[in-house]
């Protein structure tokens, strides 16, 4: 579930040319999908409590209008001001951040992911935000030493999407999707399903899911000593029955090799495909703007899974706020982060983007400002389906011992090696043994 010592946010970095950020930066409401889009002045270093400006970088300049709200609201209940800086459009926040640091002016405040921020307090350069997540109840993805590293302000959890005109029923275990895609695939206009594969994070997420489906261990031990489990004993076995599960459903989906969030979105929307994996409510935003014909037809699903299998775990996103311990102002940014959550404007910031972002808490899952948004009430099948599987979410981070914070795990996301590894399979012709070896010599490689 969403808390403890892990995130929704089995978040990812903005790495590589079709990210999940650059496509999906902004969707504003169901009618409109955006992508987001510099550097502060000043002198950096300090730390510390300062009079100077809070520098918050952030990627969701889609969220602009909100955002100015929250700060207005910050500066007259403290003696804090906020300079915003917006990364422009096709470039990252990560990358923003090094130009900063590089110049002498780190931010002191960060929107970014679970991953991320893991990766920022292993390498010594984030302040704790212990305060914001005990006294806001959070969940504590970075929970290292005592002291948090990560507030969350969002949820994103992945979502299969099917077309239900074409489907008379949802299919659920791997066999019968294996024959109902192959029937779509034989007799309609579309494939049956969309396999994606190479260095993107909708491959890498896809592929991670369907090895969880299948109870595989892929990683163990705690955070200072990950073990790399994917290639042992059951879990060997578990993994090679997944990449041939893998290799039956490619026979029924386009070529997804290099396919990104929006690329298998397009092939919905194209009718090239009756099913597609994504995040949340993300086609339904984009395909309402396009194809408002379509969205009827189609229905959120759970990723597949064997026969007899239950749905224990379910990647989720999450994205927040993390202070970094260099800036000229970190008293302040950890007490925007403190008062972020509960500013009036939370829920407006958060549901821009309904049936996408989704709180970081079940109570505030369950608040009025959910229940009353318009766009929500019109799908009720999403929240349904959010609901009954909360405490299966979690995080590609949180896949050391007992959930602990796993950084080969991160960086392994960072390279997106498990999409990697299905291009193996179903480009360069590796059969599913020698998939399992490429890709555990390769998660091996980064320990």
């Amino acid at each position: 579930m969403i808390n403890g010592n892990h995130s929704r946010g089995g978040d990812g970095r903005k790495t590589r040319g079709s990210s999940r950020r650059t496509f999906l930066a902004a969707v504003g409401s169901a009618a409109a999908v955006t992508t987001a889009g510099c550097l502060g002045g000043g002198g950096g270093g300090g730390g510390g409590g300062s009079n100077e400006p809070i520098r918050y970088l952030s990627d969701r300049g889609d969220s602009k209008d909100v955002m100015d709200e929250i700060i207005a609201e910050f500066e007259e209940e403290t003696d804090h001001t906020v300079e915003m800086i917006y990364t422009a459009k096709g470039t990252s926040s990560d990358a923003e951040m090094q130009k900063m640091v590089a110049a002498g002016n780190p931010p002191d405040l960060l929107f970014d992911t679970s991953t991320d921020a893991y990766r920022l307090q292993r390498d010594g350069v984030l302040a704790p935000v212990t305060g914001a997540v005990q006294d806001n109840d959070l969940p504590d993805p970075v929970s290292v030493g005592g002291e948090s590293y990560f507030a969350a302000a969002m949820v994103e959890p992945l979502m299969g999407w099917y077309r239900n005109d074409v489907y008379s029923e949802m299919p659920t275990s791997w066999s019968e999707w294996v024959e109902a895609a192959g029937e779509v695939s034989a007799n309609e206009s579309m494939e049956g399903y969309v396999i994606q594969s190479g260095q993107t994070n909708n491959a890498d997420t896809q592929m991670t899911q369907y090895l969880w489906q299948n109870d595989v261990e892929i990683y163990g031990g705690p955070s200072d000593g990950i073990e790399v489990r994917l290639d042992n004993d059951d879990n060997r076995q578990a993994a090679v029955e997944t990449f041939e599960w893998v290799q039956s459903m490619a026979e029924h989906s386009p070529n997804g090799s290099g396919w990104a969030w929006g690329d298998a979105i397009g092939a919905l929307q194209q009718e090239n495909a009756a099913a597609i994996a994504s995040v949340g409510g993300l086609p339904i935003l984009t395909i309402q703007a396009n194809r408002p014909d379509l969205v009827e037809n189609l229905s959120p699903m759970p990723f597949p899974v064997p026969s007899g299998a239950a749905q224990d775990r379910w990647w989720a996103y999450m994205e927040g706020h993390l202070v970094r311990n260099d800036g000229q102002n970190t008293e302040g940014a950890q007490a925007f982060v403190d008062f972020f959550t509960s500013s009036s404007r939370f829920f407006d910031f958060v549901l821009s983007a309904p049936l996408f972002q989704f709180p970081p808490t079940r109570e505030q899952l369950d608040a009025p400002e959910v229940a009353e948004n318009e766009v929500i009430q019109q799908h009720p099948d999403v929240m349904n389906l959010v609901r009954d599987n909360w405490d299966a979410f979690t995080s590609v981070l949180a896949t050391g011992d007992g959930g602990a914070p796993n950084i080969v795990a991160a960086d392994a996301y960072s390279e997106q090696l498990f999409g990697q590894a299905a291009d193996q399979l179903l480009v360069g012709g590796l059969t599913p043994d020698e998939t399992v070896d490429w890709l555990a010599e390769e998660l091996r490689g980064l320990q």
